[in-house]
C-alpha cells in the first residue's frame, strides 16, 4: 500500500499538462484590471501632466468665439453660483441645492470667484472651468492605461473631453456644466485600479466631488456594487472598490435626502419614446458627425448623417466580431451601456433632449469604439481601423472647434461691471446681465455694490 503523499501524489502531478493555458480572465477581472506595473514619472511626470492640463485649459478657452470666455459669464455661473456665494457665503451656498440636486464642484469654484475683485470674476470662472475639464482629461489618460496600452488609444479617450463636438451652446468654460464632463471621468475612475496610495486617494476624492455634483451618478451604482462585492480574485476583496462604493453611496444619499426632505426638487415630464429616439439620433451620431454638420433641428439631412454614423458603428462591431481587431469587449460594453443610461435617464425624466445631455454619452461612445478597435497585432494593417477612427474624430473636432453660440454675443462682463459701478448706490445690489442675452426672465448676476468699489 502506498501513501497519499508518496508515489500516488507524484503520479497525479505527472498527469498535469505543464503547457496548459490559464483560463481567460472574467469580465470583472478584465474591467477592473490593474496596470502591469507601478510606474512613477516622478517630478518629470508631474511636470508633463501640469503642462498638459495648462495646455488643455488654454484650448478650452480658445474654443469660445465672439466675446470670449474671459469677458463673459454663462447663465447659472453668474446668476446662481457666483451670486449665491456672494450673498450666502461659500460654505452656506455649498449646502444649497439647485435644479433638484446639489452641485459641490460649481459651488466650490463659485466660492473662489467670489473672493476676487468683481472685474476679474468672469476670467476666474472661465479659467476654473477650463482647468477643471483639462484635469479630468489628464486623469482619464492615466486611468485608461490598464485598458488601452497604445498611447494613441489613451489620447483619443482623453483628448475627446477637450474637443467634444456637442453641447457647445452651454458647456464651454462653464462651472455649472462641469458635471457633464465629470460623469464621463467618473466612469473611468470607477474601473481604475491604481497601484499607488496617491492614485487611490485621487480616485476617491474625484468620486466624491463628481457624485456630489450630479444626482445622475446613480447610474453607476450597479457598476460600483459589482466591483465591490464580486467574488474575490485572490485572498482579499477589492478594498479600493469597497471604498469607491462607499463614496458613491454617500454622495447619492445626500441627493436623495434633499429630495425626500424637500430641500431640493424638480418638475418631471417623463417621455420614454423621446428618450430612446433621441439617444439613437443625437447621442450616438454626435461624436462622429458633430453639431455643426448635424444642425439644430432633426431634419432629412440629420437623419442621413445619423444613418451614416450608425453604419460606421456597425462596421466597427463587425470588425470586432470578425476578430480583425483585438476588441476589449468588457470595456466597450460597459461604456456603451453607461453612455445610454446617462443620456436616456435625464431625457426620460425631463422630456427634453437638451444638447448638454449628450456630452458624457458621446464621450462614452468614443470609448466604446476605441475599445473595439484595439489592434490585434503590431502590424500597420492591424492598426489601420484605429487610425481611421482617429482621423474621423480629428476631422470632426477641427470642424467643431469654434461653433457660434449664445455666449458669443456677450454681454461684456467688464463693460457691465463698469456701468454698474457708476450707477450703484451704497448698500444696494447691482443686477449685472450675463449670457445668454434677451431671455425672459433675464439672467442676472447679483453683486453687492460694496464689492464693485
Amino acid at each position: 500500500m502506498g501513501d497519499a503523499g508518496g508515489r500516488g501524489g507524484a503520479a497525479l502531478t505527472a498527469t498535469r499538462r505543464p503547457d496548459a493555458r490559464p483560463a481567460p480572465p472574467t469580465a470583472a477581472r478584465a474591467l477592473f484590471v490593474a496596470p502591469a506595473a507601478a510606474r512613477s514619472g516622478g517630478w518629470g511626470g508631474l511636470a508633463l501632466a501640469t503642462a498638459a492640463a495648462v495646455a488643455g485649459a488654454a484650448l478650452q478657452l480658445l474654443r469660445q468665439p465672439g466675446a470670449g470666455a474671459l469677458d463673459s459669464v454663462w447663465a447659472e455661473d453668474g446668476t446662481v453660483f457666483l451670486s449665491e456665494a456672494l450673498r450666502q457665503g461659500p460654505l452656506t451656498a455649498l449646502t444649497t441645492s439647485y435644479a433638484g440636486y446639489y452641485h459641490a464642484v460649481p459651488r466650490l469654484l463659485g466660492g473662489i470667484a467670489a473672493l476676487v475683485p468683481a472685474d476679474a470674476a468672469a476670467a476666474v470662472l472661465a479659467v476654473e472651468a477650463a482647468l477643471a475639464v483639462a484635469l479630468l482629461a489628464v486623469l482619464v489618460y492615466v486611468a485608461s492605461a490598464a485598458h488601452l496600452a497604445a498611447p494613441l488609444s489613451r489620447v483619443l479617450v482623453s483628448a475627446a473631453i477637450l474637443v467634444v463636438p456637442v453641447g457647445q451652446a452651454e458647456v464651454l468654460n462653464s462651472i455649472a456644466n462641469f458635471h457633464w464632463y465629470g460623469l464621463y471621468a467618473l466612469f473611468w475612475v470607477l474601473i481604475w485600479t491604481p497601484r499607488t496610495r496617491s492614485g487611490r486617494a485621487v480616485a476617491v476624492v474625484v468620486t466624491i466631488l463628481v457624485v456630489a455634483s450630479d444626482i445622475l451618478s446613480v447610474v453607476f451604482v450597479p457598476l460600483v456594487l459589482w466591483r465591490a462585492f464580486r467574488p474575490a480574485d485572490g485572498p482579499r476583496r477589492d478594498r479600493h472598490g469597497v471604498v469607491l462604493a462607499g463614496a458613491l453611496a454617500l454622495g447619492v444619499a445626500v441627493h436623495l435626502a434633499g429630495l425626500l426632505t424637500g430641500s431640493s426638487g424638480r418638475q418631471l415630464s417623463p417621455d420614454p419614446v423621446r428618450a430612446v429616439a433621441s439617444y439613437l439620433l443625437r447621442a450616438v451620431p454626435a461624436p462622429l458627425v458633430g453639431e455643426r454638420w448635424l444642425g439644430g433641428e432633426i431634419d432629412a439631412r440629420w437623419l442621413v448623417l445619423a444613418a451614416v454614423a450608425w453604419l460606421a458603428v456597425g462596421a466597427v462591431v463587425l470588425l470586432a466580431f470578425a476578430r480583425l481587431t483585438g476588441p476589449a469587449w468588457p470595456l466597450a460594453i460597459a461604456a456603451a451601456l453607461h453612455g445610454a443610461a446617462l443620456y436616456i435617464l435625464p431625457v426620460f425624466l425631463s422630456g427634453t433632449a437638451a444638447p448638454r445631455y449628450a456630452v458624457a454619452p458621446a464621450l462614452l461612445v468614443v470609448t466604446a469604439l476605441v475599445a473595439l478597435l484595439q489592434p490585434a497585432g503590431g502590424t500597420r494593417a492591424r492598426k489601420a481601423p484605429l487610425y481611421a477612427l482617429a482621423v474621423v474624430l480629428a476631422l470632426v473636432a477641427a470642424v467643431n472647434f469654434r461653433v457660434g453660440n449664445p455666449r458669443a454675443d456677450g454681454p461684456s462682463w467688464r463693460e457691465e461691471v463698469t456701468h454698474a459701478r457708476a450707477t450703484c448706490a451704497p448698500g444696494a445690489t447691482a443686477l449685472i446681465p450675463v449670457a445668454p442675452r434677451d431671455e425672459t426672465p433675464p439672467w442676472l448676476a447679483r453683486i453687492p455694490c460694496g464689492r464693485l468699489t
